[in-house]
């Protein structure tokens, strides 16, 4: 397991996008289900992106891309894709979070090979 965040600026990235995400439910008072996911996805998406930055591990970035997919995916199971504000809020997060948890996942892979492989590699 890698302890070291492999971008501490794409993680505070998700996190700043999940809170961002859980203020917006405010907005969406007007739509309780709307609200209610972005505040539970929102916060869950804070939670797990702080935990990775405080003691990084790759099943905060797999959380971090299911909750993405999750929000973007949301709107229209959950049936309010039709409310533009909130349809677009999620997805476009959604997006984002999914795409960072992506790219913090084959940074973490690409610098775990192991010293074996880099080696044979190098042949």
């Amino acid at each position: 397991m890698i302890s070291e965040v492999p971008s501490k600026g794409l993680e505070w990235t998700n996190l700043i996008l999940g809170a961002c995400l859980a203020c917006a439910a405010i907005k969406f008072a007007g739509l309780p289900l709307a609200a209610w996911n972005a505040g539970i996805t929102g916060t869950l998406i804070v939670c797990c992106s702080a935990v990775a930055l405080s003691r990084y591990g790759a099943w905060t970035e797999w959380s971090n891309l299911t909750l993405g997919c999750w929000a973007a995916i949301a709107p229209f199971l959950l049936g309010f894709g039709s409310a533009q504000g909130p349809m677009w809020t999620h997805v476009v997060i959604g997006l984002c979070v999914a795409t960072i948890a992506v790219m913090q996942l084959a940074a973490s892979r690409k610098s775990a090979v192991p010293s074996s492989a880099k080696s044979e590699a190098r042949r």
